[in-house]
């Protein structure tokens, strides 16, 4: 059986592997629930927004934004919100004209 420690173990492999792969924004499709719920609970990584986590140090003040500023403009999140914020101005402006 193994102990909380090697579960956590496993949980921040499958987070290096994906780190190694240049992943910086984390997908809930990248990753278990099991092991997304263990690295959060441990501050491993953090919450963005619905689907999207970026990894954390659990060394870090609750309100501390640095991983997240550091991790958004390089992911996919960003280019999506960009995307999404185009759409919407576009439609608007068309919506108007």
């Amino acid at each position: 059986m193994l102990t909380p420690q090697d579960k956590l173990a496993e949980s921040l492999a499958v987070l290096k592997k994906l780190q190694d792969k240049g992943i910086v924004a984390i997908h809930t499709k990248n990753m278990t629930r099991t092991h997304r719920e263990r690295l959060v609970k441990n501050g491993f990584i953090k919450y963005v927004m619905k689907g999207w986590y970026i990894p954390a140090s659990p060394e870090n003040p609750v309100g501390e934004s640095t991983a997240w500023y550091s991790s958004f403009y390089r992911s996919p999140c960003y280019a999506g919100y960009d995307l999404r914020c185009f759409r919407n101005l576009t439609q608007a402006s068309w919506q108007r004209a």
